[in-house]
């Protein structure tokens, strides 16, 4: 089955020859997990330089440090700068913002396309542990530091590039895009074309009762493949295209895995069971959570990777000898009321587990 590399080998015609589309916004999603060097000067700039140009082996240790799926994604970037469709497109305006006090991580590029057009790419989660623990903050906060860094970035943008601008991005890049959008200037909002999230979660209920939201709301397009967990966190009213991956469950957020058959996406017709029973499971939980409780929870999580000096997912997974052992321990010396806060946040998702699952049998049936 084809995916996004095969689509990017194989589709050859220009933009101004065949318009943008979701496949496209997936893999210039993608091409944002890119960790630009300062070599490549002009594409922190406005200037931009073609998107040919970032395929450049000297700098490949660099490009690939916090993409997705490292090996893939020079893959993909080799059929890119091959491709009449990709290789001619200027990328400029990249920034890579990352603060530990803040609990920030946020990057984002711009794609100048066939004629008056620009795609805006915010990056998803990386692997760093300030990164991941900025996600589980949106479980309690809005806006959190990306989401306003990201109006920002749109409102830079806007003033470089005339015309249309598209925006999107994979994970919590998709998030960022719907925010942005949502909470802009208006007169920035008339020019948005089309809003891309790839299995981003969703937000906290005041998001999507907000005027800006719902000028914006049509112009979302939101893909999720069958079985997603991460797309279906939090509440989401975006427009959802549910459509095949490859493997399973979590796995299924894997960018690579999405199916594209004749230049499309492969789209179903509903979530799996498990999905559904995962989103239900969540959503009970946290309607049972005030923001200060989830809060309490979130920041014991990620105190533990803190106090073990854990920088990355990529690092607590490699040598996992060192750091699991790391993190057990500082379990054992939490305090006893944060270490009963967590042991019974495990078992209350559990019991919400088991009694969410008849229902969602129901519901299947």
């Amino acid at each position: 089955m084809d995916n996004i590399i095969t689509y990017a080998e194989q589709t050859l015609d220009t933009f101004a020859v065949r318009p943008f589309c979701d496949v496209d916004s997936l893999i210039l999603s993608c091409v944002a997990y890119l960790d630009l060097p300062r070599e490549l000067s002009d594409a922190h700039s406005w200037k931009g330089l073609p998107l040919r140009e970032l395929f450049r082996a000297e700098h490949f240790d660099r490009l690939f440090s916090v993409t997705f799926a490292p090996e893939r994604t020079k893959k993909l970037l080799t059929a890119l700068a091959a491709s009449p469709r990709f290789r001619d497109v200027r990328v400029m305006g990249y920034v890579d913002h990352t603060d530990q006090v803040l609990e920030k991580q946020f990057s984002a590029m711009t794609f100048r396309l066939a004629g008056r057009q620009s795609f805006i790419a915010f990056r998803g989660t990386d692997s760093t542990v300030v990164g991941w623990k900025e996600d589980f903050n949106m479980a309690f906060r809005s806006p959190i530091p990306s989401q306003e860094e990201a109006i920002r970035y749109l409102t830079t943008a806007g003033r470089h590039c005339r015309g249309e601008i598209l925006l999107g991005g994979h994970s919590k890049g998709g998030n960022l895009a719907v925010y942005a959008a949502a909470f802009c200037k208006e007169s920035l909002q008339l020019r948005i074309g089309k809003v891309y999230s790839h299995d981003g979660p969703g937000f906290l209920p005041h998001v999507l009762q907000s005027p800006g939201f719902s000028r914006i709301s049509s112009r979302v397009e939101k893909t999720l493949p069958q079985s997603s967990v991460v797309g279906m966190l939090l509440e989401h009213q975006e427009n959802a295209k549910i459509i095949k991956s490859r493997t399973v469950s979590l796995l299924q957020h894997d960018p690579f895995t999405w199916v594209v058959d004749n230049g499309a996406f492969l789209p179903l017709e509903q979530l799996t069971m498990d999905a559904r029973h995962v989103d239900r499971t969540l959503s009970t939980w946290l309607l049972k959570k005030n923001p200060d409780e989830r809060e309490r929870i979130v920041d014991a999580l990620f105190g533990i990777l803190e106090t073990t000096d854990i920088q990355s997912f990529h690092q607590l997974r490699t040598d996992w000898q060192k750091t699991l052992p790391a993190v057990a321990r500082q379990v054992r010396h939490l305090d006893a009321d944060t270490r009963e806060l967590l042991f019974r946040t495990l078992g209350e998702l559990a019991l919400i587990s088991v009694k969410a699952l008849p229902e969602t049998i129901k519901k299947e049936n």
